[in-house]
Order: C-alpha cells, then structure tokens, then sequence
C-alpha cells in the first residue's frame, strides 16, 4: 500500500512539473513572439499588442528580452525570477484594468491572470535561492539604471525649456513624468529634441541594460558550502585511500575545493563552483555499489541549487551510471598509464627514453626520494621553494589550479617526493607523485625543473621513482592525463568535434600537442580514455566557460592572452 501512495504522489509531482514547463514554455513562447511582432512594426496585430502594452518597438524589445530571460530562470526554479515574474504580473494586470475593450488586450489581461495564478499556486516549487553576495551588486546595478533615467529626465528638462517661448517656465515634474515615459515607451520626444533620437537611444538601451543586469545578479544562484575543517580533510583522505580509482582523485585534499560528503551513503565528491555550474574534478569517491546513490544524491544537491554539472578527469569505471542518470559524456584525451611489472625501456620502444636517461646519468644527475613525514629538512624545503620560482620564471603562463595539486610539504599526507641532484649536490628538479586504486598506483602530479636542470633529468626521475615503486608491489604509475589526445574529428558527437578542433587550432593556448608527445616519450603500458560528463545533457557556454575558467588562475583572459602572444611570435617570424 505504501509503494502504491508513493507511487502515486511520484505520478502527482511529476504532472505538476510537466504543467509548470508548459506555462514556462507558453511565456518563453510569448516573450519571442512580442519581440517578433517589431520587426512588422506596421501590422495590425503589432499595432494593437503596442497600443495594448502602451509602449513603443524599443520598449516591446527590451520587455520581451526581460519576459524571455525570466523564462529560463523560472525553468530552474528560482526563487527570485518567480517574485520579479509575479510582480511583472500583478503591475501589468493593474495598469491593463484601465485600457479594457480591445480583443486582443482582453486576451492578454486573460492570459496575465492565468500565469498570475498558476505560479501562484505552484509557488513552493520555485525554492532556489539566490546568491546572498548578489544583493550589493543587485542594488548597483539597479543604481545604474535610476541614474540613466534621471539623466534622460535633466535632458527632456534642457530640451524642453529650449522649446519654450522666452521667459516660460517649465515644471521639472512635467520634465520628470515624461522622461520617465519615454524610457518605457510611454511617451514622445518633446519637439526640440526631434534630431536627438541618438541621444535617447544610447539612455533607453542603457537604462534597460542595467534593468536586465540587475535582474540576472539577483537570480544568480546560491550554494552551502561544504565544511572543509581538519576533521573533513581526515575522512576524505580516508576514502580516498579505501575506494579510490581515479588518479586525479586525491585532489580532492588541496585547498582549491569544496568537499560534498554522501548522507545516505560513504563518499565524498570535490567541487567547486563558477557561476551557475559546479565543477567536479574526478569520479566521486566511495564503494562500487554506493556509486548510483552517491551520484544521484549528488545530482539533486545540485538541481536544488539551480546549477548546472561539469566533470572533469573521469575514467571509464563508472560511464555507464552517468549515462543512465541522464548525463552527457565526451572523451576528453587519454591517461598515460604503466603497469610497473610490465614497463621496461629496452628495445627499439624505449630508445629515446633509455639515451634521455643516460644523458643525465652521465651529467652526474642522482634521483632520491624525500621521507617529510620522517625528518623535515628545512634546507631542502627551501630547494623545493626555488625549483618552483625559477620553474614558473620560464613559463609562459601561471600554475594551473584545481585539476592539478601542491607541492604540499606543509602537510604531504600521503604524498611521495622524489628530486634529482646534479654532480655538484645542487637540486635541479623534482616530482610529486599522489596515490590512487588505494595506494597500489602512484600519479606523477607536480613536475618542476630549474633552469640549470640537465636534458633528461625529469625521465630519469619519473623512471627511478617507478623503480622504487616497483620494489614495493605497487601495480600502476601514471603521468596523467594527456588533455583532448586521441579524439576523433569524424565523431558523432559534436562536443567531441568541437574539442577536436580546439586540439587542432588552439595549441598556442595551452600545448596540448606537446602534453601528448611528452608522455607518449616514457612508452606507457596503456593509453587510459578519459571522459567529461555533463548535466543538461548538451552543455550550455556558461558550462564550458566554467570549465576553462576553473583551471586558469587568470581565466579565460590568461588563454586569449596566451593565443595572442603565441600569433604575433609567428608574425614575427
């Protein structure tokens, strides 16, 4: 009895939903339609829908961009689109009880009611909250716009008492009233401003940009932030060693991340936030048949929010579940993975690397391994230090941040550090390596190298920390993931043939090319396909902005910047 009451207010909520996206789909409809109709300025219908709104084509336009916006808000169900959507209702139904009569206005009024009503009713759905840091900018932005229509109030003003026979008086309420009618359309231009429509074209758009802004600040979304104390870290990096498959997962412990724990279940998932997307970094961590319950409590967290999902750096373990749960997936490169019992340099595969690495072995290069957690050397701490300025003094752009970690040596936890010296003692590079597939893989996360560092020193680290790895019964190394290697142009998918064409058009941005060719150099055992996964199935720009602007400390700017230095080199030359 109780599966079939459940069942029953499942089947109720359900075609309550499906009867909130039709009146959501019917004023989206509606606010395209009023923007059509300016385009036929001289039609009946346009006509009578200006006369019945009193307003003019500027106007109908600015009103059916707002009417549209709030659409695809409420289609999240936030809170704050559903209050400004009601008052537009309750406004516009008053102001059209005065005009009464035509047809088509009775229509509207009818219509206005309607919506009034049935958001009214459904109104406990639309419970997304909005950012609370957004109200400041909110108030600014709505600040803007009172300024806009106060200056076109001084100028109707001066255009006004130009138009005036000498010694006429004109009252600043007059010049008030009419400004304002202007900027929503009610109004006409006073005759001395007939060839300053430029002028009032410029305050109107102005005005009703700052309108627009300052709706979308106040329906921008609002997450909890997870707790990120001492005690949280403790039972993430517990997980993380008992459950996870991912490399990337150990990422999860650096400060860049907020951290989303399971409450029907053990698991942890770390995030972090741009606009109205989560970001993900990895495969959410918990036991194999938690997985389902841990994504879907997860996916809902998110949608109650009213955000968008992003993740990135998953393996193939668990593609299946995304897919089910109504996710996108994409491949997005591949991992160069190495089962230690397997790997070996010798032969015509190993060559490159084998003459790399006698190169720094003949250049006197020694690889050793840094036990912090058994005795902190505060002089070597220092080298580490200097590694990393004289590392980002020859990079072209900063240190990436979320998909890649820390040096860490404050608190390493479980990370292993392994450095090179040169024949004078002096370090010259090193790696940090995290673990994953619970301490039986280790990923090269952190690789730096100073600028005295001799060719093939990062090989021979990478090959020496394997070794000792090796010694230990660890199964797996990993280098990483090679982003957007191996995707095909020829794909069904089109985000796959957009990455595609970033792989092959955009290297001056990030080098993916070099990334590829730099790992395929240590001969991995296995090439690993790696996966993004998405919620709306086909990502919004919002999302793939999101995506980019999480991994760069300079966003998007830092790429285009990138690109653009990258094009006048090639100029030059």
């Amino acid at each position: 009895m109780n599966h079939t009451l459940l069942n029953n207010q499942e089947r109720a909520r359900q075609l309550r939903i499906r009867g909130e996206n039709i009146t959501i789909l019917l004023l989206a409809v509606f606010s395209f339609f009023l923007f059509l109709l300016t385009f036929f300025p001289f039609s009946r219908i346009s006509k009578a829908m200006q006369g019945s709104f009193e307003m003019g084509r500027m106007v109908q336009r600015a009103f059916s961009i707002v009417l549209f916006v709030l659409s695809l808000q409420l289609w999240k169900r936030k809170q704050n689109a559903w209050t400004i959507s009601v008052g537009i209702f309750v406004l516009n139904f008053l102001r059209g009880l005065i005009g009464m009569g035509h047809p088509l206005h009775n229509g509207i009024m009818i219509l206005d009611l309607f919506l009034f009503i049935l958001f009214f009713i459904t109104r406990k759905d639309f419970c997304c909250p909005a950012g609370r840091g957004n109200r400041r900018q909110t108030l600014l932005l709505a600040l803007f716009a009172i300024i806009g229509v106060l200056i076109n109030v001084g100028i109707t003003w001066h255009y006004m008492r130009l138009g005036t026979a000498d010694g006429a008086s004109v009252s600043f309420a007059d010049s008030f009233t009419l400004g304002i009618s202007m900027i929503f359309g009610m109004g006409s231009l006073p005759a001395s401003m007939a060839d300053r429509h430029g002028t009032e074209f410029v305050l109107f758009w102005f005005s009703w940009g700052c309108i627009l802004a300052a709706i979308l600040c106040a329906v921008r979304p609002w997450i909890q932030k997870q707790a990120h104390g001492s005690q949280e870290i403790q039972h993430a990096r517990t997980l993380l060693n008992l459950y996870s498959q991912n490399p990337c997962s150990y990422l999860a412990l650096e400060d860049d991340k907020c951290l989303y724990f399971g409450h029907s279940v053990y698991g942890v998932l770390p995030y972090g936030t741009v606009g109205d997307t989560i970001v993900v970094n990895g495969d959410p961590v918990c036991r194999d048949e938690d997985f389902p319950a841990l994504l879907t409590e997860f996916r809902e967290f998110c949608q109650n929010s009213a955000h968008n999902i992003f993740f990135l750096g998953l393996t193939d373990y668990y593609l299946s579940e995304y897919e089910k749960q109504g996710f996108g997936l994409v491949k997005s490169g591949e991992e160069a993975r190495f089962k230690l019992t397997d790997y070996e340099i010798s032969g015509k595969k190993g060559a490159k690397m084998r003459m790399n690495i006698n190169h720094a072995t003949k250049a006197g290069v020694t690889v050793h391994e840094y036990k912090v957690l058994e005795k902190r050397n505060p002089a070597l701490d220092r080298e580490f230090d200097r590694i990393t300025d004289e590392w980002l003094d020859g990079k072209k752009s900063g240190m990436l941040q979320f998909t890649m970690g820390t040096v860490g040596l404050e608190d390493p936890m479980d990370k292993r550090y392994f450095y090179a010296l040169n024949s004078d003692g002096k370090m010259v590079a090193f790696i940090v390596f995290v673990p994953f597939l619970g301490k039986n893989g280790y990923m090269a996360d952190v690789t730096r190298h100073g600028k005295d560092a001799p060719s093939g020193v990062m090989e021979t680290i990478i090959y020496e920390a394997f070794q000792v790895f090796k010694e230990e019964g660890i199964g797996y190394g990993s280098l990483g993931v090679a982003p957007l290697a191996g995707l095909s142009a020829e794909s069904k998918n089109p985000m796959e043939r957009l990455l595609q064409f970033i792989y092959d058009h955009l290297n001056a941005c990030y080098g993916f090319r070099d990334l590829y060719r730099a790992k395929e150099k240590y001969s991995p055992t296995e090439w690993v396909p790696s996966y993004y996964a998405y919620l709306p199935k086909y990502p919004t720009p919002g999302m793939l902005y999101a995506a980019v602007e999480i991994q760069n400390p300079h966003g998007i700017r830092g790429y285009i910047l990138t690109l653009l230095k990258g094009e006048l080199h090639k100029w030059k030359k």
